[in-house]
């Protein structure tokens, strides 16, 4: 009896045991299925969450162009014709999901849309995205809406303001995307059930939704879990949701979008996600409960079947562990195979970023290598040909034109070392602030001016606007003036021509945001955060044609960063690329505590300065010259410059169109000028003038001495403008050197119609007369006919430098050659294929066709021109670069800077070697 006793009692444990083993599973089962099915939603909520970002960031940036067209137009009433319905086209097509780009006025009425000319009938309008806009917002994402017509999809928009050069709202711009380009991006995922996807606007309204796409059109879901509770605890997560919209209770997981507000909401159905789950609970269920009825029916055997079941047991106990030690080796196995994994991708995550730190340093030194050598080859050139007197004694006029050469290409040198040394001072944590009161109107204001030169020969537009709210701040005014000098240059550097460049500085969220927007090559997603680090570029070819040492952004950023801001990169290939520098709040003054300069011009638009904005040249226009009224007396100048040569031009110019001028050698003699009873209408001082006071200090003390006196500084590289900003006040602008003869014009007659009381006058205006021939830069030309004549042997220089091609028609000069100069590998090419050549010297990197491809173009064609001796002119000394001509067909290099005795050695050898392979005398 006690024997039965004891069996039953083994019996009840063993049946105790299966049902807990049973609920034990089924438990877990449940809480791993439940797991895996949230971890299902929060990815394709993150994918969900991509999609939406950028389709709204796309529409954002085909705003930003819409808006800079209408201003460009002069506002939304100027773009209804066929030109910027045309354009409004281009930028429709590139959004993802578009139906179409509206303009609207002020009113809300619409101006022009992209889907058709001059418009459809306005069956859309969205008045919360007007009504928000009016309030200063800067982009509006509207709830879903329906559109007028039958079987056309939901639509929402994306709007942005519009404001005309006094910055007043005259409308607004709205791209309308189809609601189906978000919600149908489901069936991309791949996965196995019909999953919910929602995107909602920050108050809880439908902005796009699946399924029931249409019925949830005009509804809100701000009553729910989601926007009552989840969203206030965090900004993404999961839960278990019951639809406020059709009851349906599902595993969700949301996401806020970054930038735009926006909710990405996505779910499967809790009972159609657990279905498997119950399946394999039933499975569990019933096998369990055949266990239990064979156990029961092994008690009825009775006792003498005890001992075996027990020992059967032991034995399944025995087997158990068994391969729960199998399990726990099998696991440990994995973790090993797993951490040898990870440990052989770390090792090759490291390779690779070894392989592209070497790439990088290998690029930089190229480059280093290629910036140095190129203005080098100038400097060492012309100076070889003044040392050699070649054009005759010192004196004649060509060789102040190549002292000036010299100059600019030793300033050129200047500039990228100073960029090397506040690199390297960065680096070493040495780079420190001068903080005080600043004025970003004057530092946007000066570096426009700064660099109206260089974006007029680029043939970019260049423009600035500051609002009154951002224009005062503390921080280092020669570092801001610096950030902002290297941003607009960079990005005239990398907008081609007819493109445009146009800085902004507002308040966005109380704090001052600086933007510099440009319409020119764009950077690569995959390179944003490369060209961000020292030494490294852009990876697409275009902006490789483009010198440069990769150090510009890097040190902008970090200045940023040093003023406690945040720069960020926004670009689209073949759009543009936005900058935007983000100050803290704290770097705002008050208006009572921002120093007072009574008189100081606006930057922008709406502001009359004395100084031009839209640097773009204009086109020619049909009609001839206008004639202006005559100036009321001619200008009397105070000339000040410490180089004798450029005084003495510069004055034998200013004399010549009619003005009186008064020339001082340094800032001493010109104080005296300036504190004695001599009427004066103009100081024009050079700004670097060693030993003593350069021209910004004597600017400073003539409008002490001076009130009112117009002041223009001249100086030959934009490294000034960061150099002593408080020398510069309303009555000073800045010109460029070496002089462009238009922009000294155009800045006398500014001054002189200020004196009248009148409008600035434009450059070729009566009473500013062209400047002399003996004024104007010499040209060297060479008239090439399509026949070989007979004479000395003729040679064929392809250089898109000029000033390259100017010192390689001095060096080959009495050389006994006749040279013919182009610009580029194409020109190069069709000159060979018109006429007949001994020899081609070939510059490596060209614009366009550089010269390995022209090399092998020539190379293409039949005998005699693809025979023809073809000697490369390279700044570049690797083995690399070498190879790449010799593959490319070339007969052999002559490296930069130039050297003319080895120049024309070169040649020579050449020449006679290719008479000896032909046998021609």
């Amino acid at each position: 009896m006690g024997r039965f006793l004891r069996g039953a009692l083994v019996m009840v444990v063993v049946l105790a045991a299966l049902a807990g083993n049973a609920g034990h599973r089924i438990y877990h089962d449940y809480q791993d299925t439940l797991q895996r099915r949230f971890a299902m939603v929060r990815d394709m909520a993150r994918l969900v969450d991509d999609h939406v970002h950028r389709t709204v960031r796309t529409a954002d940036v085909a705003l930003d162009q819409t808006a800079a067209m209408v201003a460009e137009a002069g506002g939304p009433q100027k773009v209804r014709d066929l030109k910027h319905w045309t354009r409004l086209r281009e930028y429709a097509a590139q959004l993802e999901g578009a139906d179409a780009i509206w303009i609207y006025d002020a009113d809300g009425r619409a101006v022009l849309e992209s889907a058709s000319f001059p418009n459809r009938i306005a069956d859309f309008a969205d008045p919360a995205g007007l009504a928000a806009l009016r309030g200063g917002a800067r982009l509006h994402v509207g709830a879903a809406q329906a559109v007028r017509g039958a079987g056309q999809p939901p639509v929402f928009p994306v709007s942005r303001p519009l404001y005309d050069d006094e910055g007043r709202f005259v409308g607004m711009a709205s791209a309308t995307i189809r609601v189906d380009s978000l919600t149908d991006f489901y069936a991309l995922l791949g996965v196995e059930f019909d999953p919910l996807i929602g995107v909602y606007g920050p108050a809880g309204e439908v902005i796009a939704r699946r399924p029931a796409t249409g019925e949830s059109v005009g509804r809100s879901v701000a009553a729910g879990l989601l926007f009552q509770s989840k969203l206030r605890e965090a900004p993404a997560g999961q839960l278990l949701l019951q639809s406020v919209l059709d009851g349906v209770s599902r595993i969700a997981a949301y996401r806020t979008v970054r930038d735009y507000g926006l909710v990405v909401l996505t779910g499967i159905g809790r009972d159609e996600a657990m279905a498997d789950w119950r399946t394999r609970t039933l499975h569990t269920v019933l096998e369990t409960a055949v266990g239990l009825l064979a156990i029961l029916a092994m008690l009825g055997w009775g006792l003498r079947y005890l001992d075996r079941e027990r020992k059967a047991q032991v034995a399944l106990a025995e087997a158990r562990s068994a391969v729960e030690r199998t399990s726990a080796e099998r696991d440990e196995t994995a973790r090993l195979v797993a951490e040898l994994d990870q440990a052989r991708d770390m090792a090759e995550t490291a390779r690779r970023a070894a392989e592209a730190a070497n790439r990088d340093k290998g690029e930089f030194l190229a480059g280093l290598s290629h910036e140095l050598r190129t203005p080098l080859n100038a400097v060492i050139g012309f100076s070889d040909l003044i040392a050699r007197e070649a054009e005759g004694p010192v004196g004649t006029p060509s060789y102040r034109q190549y002292a000036a050469n010299v100059r600019d290409s030793g300033q050129h040198v200047l500039e990228l070392i100073n960029e090397i040394l506040d690199h390297a001072r960065a680096e070493a944590g040495a780079l420190t602030l001068e903080e005080g009161p600043c004025d970003l109107d004057d530092a946007a204001d000066f570096a426009v001016r700064m660099l109206t030169p260089r974006a007029e020969h680029a043939g970019v537009l260049l423009s600035a606007v500051v609002e009154p709210a951002v224009r005062n701040l503390h921080g280092d005014d020669r570092r801001i003036r610096q950030i902002l000098l290297n941003l607009i240059a960079n990005a005239v550097k990398y907008t081609p021509s007819g493109g445009s460049v146009t800085l902004s500085a507002a308040l966005d969220d109380g704090a001052p945001v600086i933007r510099v927007i440009d319409t020119g090559l764009g950077i690569p997603a995959e390179d944003i955060d490369r060209v961000l680090e020292p030494f490294a570029r852009a990876g697409n070819a275009a902006s490789r044609e483009v010198e440069g040492a990769g150090l510009g952004l890097p040190l902008t950023k970090r200045l940023v960063e040093l003023h406690g801001g945040t720069l960020s990169l926004r670009s689209t290939l073949g759009v543009g690329t936005t900058v935007t520098v983000r100050l803290p709040a704290s770097r705002l003054l008050a208006a009572e505590s921002a120093p007072k300069e009574a008189g100081t011009p606006p930057v922008g638009p709406a502001a009359a300065p004395d100084f031009i904005l839209d640097s773009a040249p204009a086109p020619p226009a049909p009609a001839p010259v206008p004639s202006w009224p005559p100036f009321s007396g001619p200008l009397s100048v105070l000339l000040v410059d410490d180089d004798p040569t450029v005084r003495d031009m510069v004055a034998g110019l200013l004399r010549g169109w009619g003005h009186r001028v008064i020339a001082a050698a340094n800032a001493n003699e010109a104080l005296v000028v300036l504190d004695g009873h001599e009427p004066l209408d103009l100081l024009l001082s050079d700004v670097v003038m060693p030993p003593g006071m350069d021209g910004t200090e004597l600017a400073r003390h003539a409008a002490r001495m001076r009130p009112g006196l117009p002041v223009l500084l001249a100086s030959g590289f934009a490294a000034h403008a960061a150099g002593t900003p408080s020398a510069f006040g309303p009555d000073v602008a800045m010109i460029a050197k070496p002089f462009a003869i238009d922009d000294l014009r155009r800045q006398l007659a500014r001054i002189a119609a200020r004196q009248d009381g009148g409008a600035a006058r434009p450059a070729t205006a009566a009473g500013l007369p062209s400047p002399s021939p003996a004024a104007r830069p010499a040209v060297h030309t060479t008239e090439r006919s399509p026949e070989r004549s007979p004479g000395p042997p003729r040679l064929l220089i392809a250089e898109d430098l000029a000033i390259n091609r100017e010192l390689l028609a001095a060096l080959f000069r009495d050389s006994g050659y006749a040279i013919d100069l182009v610009a580029d590998g194409a020109a190069a090419v069709e000159a060979v294929e018109a006429g007949d050549y001994d020899l081609v010297l070939m510059d490596v990197q060209m614009p366009g066709m550089d010269g390995l491809e022209a090399s092998r173009t020539i190379r293409a064609m039949p005998p005699p021109r693809g025979d023809l001796p073809i000697l490369a002119l390279t700044a570049g000394s690797s083995e690399e670069e070498r190879r790449d001509c010799r593959e490319a067909g070339m007969n052999g290099h002559v490296g930069k800077p130039y050297d003319r005795e080895v120049l024309l050695r070169q040649v020579t050898r050449t020449l006679d070697a290719t008479r000896s392979r032909t046998g021609t005398a």
